[in-house]
């Protein structure tokens, strides 16, 4: 008769590996559940952020300013109400979403409820703002806020100098923009802190790393 005592030797390992699949399952629900509020959470956020800034455009809340003139600096931060200078001798003010897009008060966001559904008194609110514009008055706070997004890409790295320069409707309208907000640009000003001269309808950028 032959002895064979592999199979006591193994069963620590079996042991281990029937361990580690029990615990397995475990962990990938947990790792489900928390990437599930996650996504609720930020979900959540968007939210709430999205109808902070329609209070702000219906209850007429005062805007942040942009600028700050006295060292020419601009500072974005996404979900501030900012001013944005004016179209046809009104004021612009707006919104940048963190989860995308811009809520102006030119013409605000509809959150959409479903088809055949009640049109609620915030959507009814906006479609009377925007019906209160020209189109050419929305147009012109359109190509002010593309300039304004732009300039916020540019701030976060998402966007280079050079492809600001070859953005014809940028270095159309940002001028105009700069006017304003109050922006000197015969002078170099900052964008979050980065250093930039706009110069013969051209931006260059005086940081080294942007």
């Amino acid at each position: 008769m032959k002895v064979t005592f592999n199979a006591i030797n193994n069963l620590g390992t079996v042991s281990t590996f029937q361990t580690q699949q029990s615990k397995q399952p475990f962990n990938i629900e947990a790792n489900e559940i928390d990437a599930k509020q996650a996504k609720v959470e930020a979900s959540r956020e968007k939210y709430a952020e999205f109808v902070q800034s329609c209070n702000a455009i219906y209850q007429g809340a005062t805007p942040t300013q942009l600028m700050d003139k006295q060292t020419n600096s601009i500072n974005i931060t996404s979900g501030v109400y900012y001013h944005l200078g004016s179209v046809n001798g009104k004021p612009l003010n707006g919104t940048a979403l963190t989860g995308g897009g811009f809520n102006s008060n030119f013409s605000p966001m509809i959150q959409w409820t479903g088809v055949g559904t009640k049109v609620t008194p915030e959507q009814e609110a906006a479609f009377r703002i925007h019906q209160s514009y020209s189109q050419v008055e929305r147009q012109e706070a359109n190509e002010l806020v593309a300039v304004f997004m732009s300039l916020s890409r540019l701030a976060e790295g998402k966007k280079s100098v050079a492809s600001m320069n070859d953005d014809v409707m940028f270095k159309q309208h940002f001028p105009k923009f700069a006017e304003g907000v109050g922006l000197d640009l015969s002078k170099p000003f900052t964008i979050n802190g980065k250093s930039f001269m706009y110069s013969k309808g051209v931006l260059q950028a005086l940081n080294k790393e942007v």
